[in-house]
């Protein structure tokens, strides 16, 4: 039996394992997985997925050969992985001469963005095609974070690290079972830093319509109601504000439109934003005090703000109260996250211009507008909340072409039955996986990707994130089964025949280079020149290393003629102000216990993060519960006449769903909590005991969505329980 150090790909956490391999008759077998207790970030840590992922890659469901049919009414059939590569890029090139380049469009889901290289490549390769037509996970989870930051501006020596933080705000996240992290919040990887970090005596607000897990160990828990979070952080600001708990100094030097986000902040006094948030005034201010009183800490969020009503001005404010208390790292402070992966420049202790920011930040940049109501390209992506969309309306610009890679839109984007209908009607529909899915079922072609034990890997992810300068690089531990390939080979295969080019920052992927390997295109992705460590030498230590002459990197002066400020009331916000009270005075609020336009919706539904599974991947690892159940508090239930494990109907405005409803004492009345991606396949009839309700049945992409980049409401949204006939 052999024993390897790497780290876990099921998502962006990246802890360290160790996998025991034995060679049992002939084959090899993952014995067991368990946390590297030598890994200086993970600590010996793993979640319940991570320790299960040896069943993936043993399924009976893995895809190990290359597969199509005639028609989407045939069954599947082998076929050589070259000659299906042959034929996905003639049928790509015929419907390029058809319809345009437009017509051609991809999906990067949450297996293609823990794959290194993946996700790069693939924006690449559409880049090459001529096609604006790329859709993400990123644009249905968080994407308010990186429209609020590009608005709000950047601090070149970032935020205060989590280990320095006197406070942490928490709105909507829970890092004990969810893993992403942003700089200066909870790590990921490491979630008993919470506990670790109280015991030194770091003050802890946790503000959420559920008592987490995380919010056990607040010393301020606000159960907000559901979509109210803008009326909770404006009146933090606003009290920081008027009582002068802010700094003076660095606003004064560093920012602009103070004033008029004081003004903007005026209407939420603590007795309006308790009104709607359903909090004690008297709760409200503590935490705005406690938060303010630190010296260091920050305040960060999480998926169900970002689902909700008005997500980018929640963001922006949540931006404007770290800078408003000087949440950044001053000259000589020592860089939070020392970032291998990133020039060998120390960095300023001042805002940086537009210019400087990566491609992603600079709005100037999202210069494509989506045929559906008008909504706009962000980070240079096309939302996906009009994908479906997209490929239904028909005319010039129709997408005609999807390809899938490490996704599952049947599962994961909202409004189920349109998605179903879209995939549907595509001339081209590829998948490129490691297993079957409800998505799969549905392609073309199925391509069969490579299981992160088969291939290399790249923790760049969290490279941006770790406050120590770790960096690890993992080799394939098991060989290769079947014709699986990293998903990156597939898009090199098809540029290739189709005569386009995959640009990346070291310069062209080498399309007819027969010896290619994933570390020549991840050099291509972080060129030596533009790295503290070079990717070849992280490549050299399983288990990975510390890098100890990049431990004490201090933040630098700020470079002379820069002129940037952090601007603490943008345009684009100001505007959403000006919609958010008009919504106000208009009497277009929710009224609580009376949602939906007819008033007859009795909860709000809200996301909830499980650590069994990830969004719509883990879910058939045998030690997971069954089901998905809908949580609601016990004295709901019984208002409604209903008992733990009943099935009863969950209805919105768009749809309703069969679910098993259970208590849950840890939320607020008049939620409903559900996690999203669950359900299986609608074509098949697998019971709800086991396959769980799928919320995305219910959510609308045209209705309740941000007219900005078309994100939908999926948190806070209207519902009614009913009971079965």
């Amino acid at each position: 039996m052999i024993t390897h150090k790497t780290f876990c790909k099921i998502c962006s956490a990246y802890c360290g394992i160790e996998v025991d391999v034995d060679t049992l008759e002939g084959e090899e077998k993952i014995v067991a997985i368990r946390g590297d207790r030598d890994h200086p970030m993970s600590q010996g840590y793993t979640c319940p997925k991570g320790r299960q992922w040896a069943h993936q890659y043993h399924n009976d469901n893995r895809l190990l050969k290359a597969q199509t049919r005639s028609s989407r009414s045939e069954e599947f059939h082998d076929i050589d992985r070259e000659q299906a590569l042959d034929e996905v890029a003639a049928k790509l090139k015929k419907i390029i001469e058809q319809h345009g380049p437009r017509a051609v469009a991809i999906y990067r889901g949450n297996g293609l963005s823990v794959s290194s290289n993946g996700n790069q490549v693939a924006q690449a390769w559409l880049a090459g095609v001529g096609s604006e037509m790329d859709f993400s996970s990123l644009t249905i989870d968080q994407p308010s974070k990186v429209i609020a930051t590009s608005r709000h501006g950047v601090w070149g020596a970032g935020a205060h690290s989590f280990d320095s933080a006197d406070v942490c705000m928490l709105i909507g996240n829970n890092p004990i079972i969810s893993a992403l992290n942003m700089t200066g919040g909870p790590p990921g990887w490491r979630p008993a830093a919470v506990k670790e970090s109280k015991k030194r005596g770091m003050k802890l607000i946790v503000v959420d319509p559920r008592r987490t897990e995380t919010a056990e160990y607040a010393d301020i828990y606000l159960s907000i109601r559901p979509g109210e979070d803008v009326a909770f952080i404006g009146a933090v600001v606003r009290l920081i504000i008027a009582e002068n708990l802010y700094d003076n100094d660095f606003v004064s030097e560093h920012t602009e439109g103070f004033e008029e986000l004081k003004t903007k902040v005026d209407r939420f006094t603590l007795e309006y934003s308790a009104e709607r948030s359903g909090l004690p005034a008297e709760q409200i201010a503590d935490a705005a005090r406690m938060f303010a009183a630190a010296k260091r800490g920050t305040c960060s969020s999480g998926t169900g703000p970002n689902m909700g009503p008005f997500p980018h001005l929640f963001e922006h404010l949540v931006l404007a109260l770290n800078t408003l208390c000087g949440r950044w790292n001053r000259e000589g402070d020592k860089v939070a996250a020392p970032s291998l992966l990133s020039p060998n420049v120390a960095p300023p202790a001042q805002p940086l211009p537009m210019e400087f920011l990566p491609a992603m930040l600079n709005s100037e940049l999202d210069t494509k507008v989506s045929r559906i109501r008008g909504i706009k390209q962000v980070f240079q992506e096309m939302p996906t909340a009009v994908a479906a969309e997209e490929i239904l309306l028909d005319g010039e610009g129709q997408v005609k072409a999807l390809i899938v890679i490490g996704g599952n839109p049947v599962q994961s984007w909202p409004d189920q039955q349109k998605t179903i209908e879209a995939l549907a009607k595509l001339e081209l529909l590829v998948s490129i996986d490691i297993k079957e899915t409800p998505t799969t079922r549905r392609a073309d072609y199925i391509l069969p990707a490579a299981h992160g034990f088969e291939r290399d890997g790249l923790a760049e992810f969290t490279d941006r994130l770790y406050e120590l300068p770790f960096a690890q690089y993992s080799r394939p531990i098991l060989k290769p089964q079947g014709d699986v390939a990293p998903e990156w080979y597939y898009l090199v295969g098809l540029a290739r025949r189709m005569g386009t080019k995959i640009q990346l920052p070291g310069g062209a992927i080498p399309l007819d280079n027969p010896e290619l390997e994933t570390l020549d295109v991840l050099e291509l992705m972080f060129p030596d020149e533009l790295v503290k460590v070079p990717v070849r030498e992280m490549a050299k230590h399983e288990g990975g290393k510390l890098f100890p002459e990049f431990e004490d990197i201090r933040v630098a002066a700020p470079f002379p003629g820069l002129e940037a400020k952090l601007l603490l009331c943008p345009v684009a916000v100001d505007e959403e102000f000006t919609s958010y009270w008009d919504e106000a005075d208009n009497g277009k609020i929710m009224k609580h216990g009376a949602y939906g336009e007819d008033g007859s919706y009795t909860h709000l539904l809200t996301v909830r993060r499980v650590n069994h599974v990830y969004n719509s991947s883990c879910h058939d690892f045998p030690k997971n519960p069954a089901g998905n159940a809908a949580y609601v508090n016990p004295d709901d239930l019984s208002a409604l006449g209903l008992s733990d494990g009943d099935k009863v109907k969950l209805v919105s405005e768009l749809a309703e769903i069969e679910v098993m409803v259970e208590a849950d004492k840890s939320l607020r009345r008049g939620v409903v909590s559900m996690a999203h991606c669950f359900g299986g396949d609608p074509a098949e009839t697998e019971s709800v005991e086991k396959m769980g309700g799928a919320a995305a049945k219910l959510v609308p992409v045209d209705k309740y969505y941000d007219p900005l980049m078309g994100m939908p409401r999926m948190s806070a949204l209207p519902v009614k329980l009913l009971k079965q006939a």
